[in-house]
């Protein structure tokens, strides 16, 4: 009798992953279906409900929201400073899809699953200030992926222009 009980319960865990793998997987393949929304009258797209992506063009969305980077006194140049940008993006793993002195934008894929991260960089050089949208293709979370990925751009970034 403790042998069927544990012979069920082991085919029911392996069933369970199957399914778990299966549809890790189709999420997996999803993803890479799709682009970057793009700018929306001039900004950076709004983050949806879902809490899998961060963006500093609306402070009012408190979850969503991070500080945009602040453009140092001494940088003078938006074409420099988007070479810069695209460099980090390259060396960080991103694949960079579009590119303009004043907008870029990304891809990165996640290792294990192959998932599709958006990341986008609008330079404002009235504002002096560079803002920043990385959001999950598919999915409810992110697991924080997309805010250390913004966190480590911005480190990357305020090292490169130190004075």
């Amino acid at each position: 009798m403790i042998g069927k009980r544990f012979y069920k319960m082991e085919l029911i865990t392996a069933v369970l992953i199957i399914v778990v793998l299966l549809a890790f997987g189709f999420l997996a393949m999803t993803s890479k279906e799709g682009r970057a929304i793009g700018l929306v009258e001039g900004r950076l797209a709004p983050c949806t409900s879902k809490p899998n992506c961060v963006c500093s063009e609306y402070p009012e969305d408190e979850s969503h929201y991070v500080a945009p980077f602040v453009i140092p006194p001494h940088i003078k140049d938006a074409e420099s400073l988007s070479r810069l940008i695209k460099g980090i993006v390259a060396e960080s793993g991103g694949d960079v899809q579009l590119e303009s002195y004043t907008y870029l934008s990304a891809t990165f894929t996640s290792r294990l699953w192959g998932f599709v991260d958006d990341f986008e960089v609008r330079i404002d050089m009235d504002a002096k200030e560079i803002n920043v949208r990385s959001a999950s293709r598919v999915g409810e979370s992110d697991l924080g992926a997309n805010k250390k990925r913004v966190g480590r751009f911005m480190a990357l970034l305020e090292k490169r222009l130190a004075p």
